[in-house]
């Protein structure tokens, strides 16, 4: 290409500001250069907060946090509880009781995909760069519920609403989840959805004051 045509070009990209785009000094390197290197530090910076964000703590909190705020009157959520129940204790990161039921909340701070099945021993999280196998949450509370449910029944309560809430958490971006029909899972941005579907209700569905009460008192305790 002749010098004619570079000039043309140029005019035609740029216009007759072209020559602002030019570095003629050591003092325009040293800008152009300082501008890139402020950006590739604060790519870096946004990069390690997002990243320390995805631990399990801060996502626990986080999402308990955004789970107090979704419940209507009467409503109770507790964070961190163990149940302490015939076959053995139950952890869990959120209980929550509200007019249509009570949801058993377990929290996990990163995975970008999840496989596995309700059934399934294990499921499996991974991200760009990590995968990990972690026990299914389902059969533990499951296994919890079934308990409660036996309790209820000795009191004379039977028909309350008792599931699963399994919430994926990432703060990179939207997990997938590959897990199933009938998994209880969802997502930290699909959670509130998710949520309002199950519990949409009218009125009380069971007497709520007497079972909150005795679970808070006599399983938490």
């Amino acid at each position: 290409m002749n010098k004619k045509s570079e000039t043309a070009l140029e005019y035609f990209f740029y216009g007759e500001d072209f020559e602002l785009w030019k570095l003629h000094t050591a003092e325009d390197y040293i800008f152009c250069f300082s501008v890139l290197a402020i950006g590739i530090l604060a790519f870096i910076i946004i990069a390690k907060i997002m990243t320390a964000q995805r631990d399990q703590v801060r996502a626990v909190a986080r999402t308990n946090k955004r789970l107090k705020s979704l419940g209507k009157k009467p409503f109770k959520y507790f964070e961190n509880v163990t149940l302490h129940l015939p076959s053995g204790d139950v952890k869990l990161d959120g209980l929550m009781m509200d007019k249509s039921g009570i949801y058993f909340v377990k929290i996990y701070g990163w995975g970008l995909k999840v496989f596995g099945t309700p059934d399934g021993a294990t499921w499996r999280r991974e991200d760009n760069e990590r995968k990990e196998e972690i026990p299914n949450p389902l059969h533990e509370i499951k296994r919890g519920i079934a308990d409660i449910e036996a309790i209820l029944a000795e009191q004379g309560i039977q028909g309350v609403k008792m599931m699963p809430m399994v919430v994926f958490a990432d703060t990179f971006k939207t997990p997938e989840l590959y897990l199933g029909y009938g998994s209880y899972s969802t997502t930290y941005s699909e959670m509130k959805a998710w949520y309002k579907k199950q519990s949409d209700v009218t009125f009380e569905m069971y007497d709520y004051n007497k079972v909150t009460t005795l679970i808070e008192k006599e399983l938490m305790n």
